[in-house]
């Protein structure tokens, strides 16, 4: 289909379902149409969300990040006084990660899945983002295994372009409801098993021992 029937075919279609479009509450009702009715698609999405700014005066990138900011306000209050878990990660640009716990314990190491949709061969800022992104998913299989709402996550990295704010992590946060705070360091505990052959899987390490109190939370590693 060319870019002019698909423009075509969004206009149509917000027209005729502007009604019910409008009565949708929030973004995720307006992406769950969008889906049920074929919209939901590389080249027609975004001019469907045009459609809607134009004809209905719906900005649904704004009510999306309306929604994200509530709930990254909601994750930070439950974890307020809930659980705080602590992560050393390192990778290599070669396609190696790995992640230790806060007493030098490793968690995990070895290769990137062939199919991670983060890491990009030889680029090492790739290769520390999905590390970083496995982090936070240990930390949400924490909370679950825990029964907790939501924990706080220290996260140190050894790379200055990984942020808590990074769209990667901050998806990552809201989705495993992790409070994510990230240090950057110039080494730690995970970087030499990066190097080292074989692998461990996460399963093996029992996630309690990631937890820690506030007054050990960041010693030297």
């Amino acid at each position: 289909m060319s870019s002019v029937q698909d423009w075509d075919k969004a206009k149509s279609a917000v027209a005729q379902h502007r009604e019910t479009l409008t009565s949708l509450a929030d973004h995720a009702e307006i992406f769950g149409w969008a889906k049920e009715n074929g919209f939901a698609t590389k080249s027609l999405f975004p001019k469907f969300k045009v459609e809607l700014n134009k004809q209905l005066g719906i900005d649904y990138e704004a009510r999306r990040e309306e929604a994200h900011v509530l709930r990254r306000e909601q994750i930070a209050a439950a974890a307020t006084d809930g659980p705080l878990i602590e992560i050393y990660t390192a990778a290599d640009g070669q396609g190696s990660f790995a992640v230790c716990g806060p007493d030098h314990t490793i968690v995990a190491y070895g290769s990137f899945h062939p199919e991670d949709r983060v890491f990009i061969e030889g680029d090492q800022t790739s290769a520390d983002l999905s590390a970083a992104e496995f982090a936070v998913f240990l930390a949400g299989q924490a909370r679950e295994e825990l029964q907790v709402d939501a924990v706080r996550l220290r996260l140190h990295v050894l790379n200055h372009e990984v942020s808590a704010d990074n769209p990667v992590l901050d998806r990552a946060a809201m989705r495993f409801r992790v409070a994510l705070a990230v240090e950057v360091s110039d080494t730690n505990a995970a970087l030499e098993w990066t190097q080292e052959p074989g692998y461990k899987q996460w399963r093996e390490t029992n996630l309690a021992t990631l937890i820690v109190d506030e007054s050990m939370a960041g010693a030297e590693q």
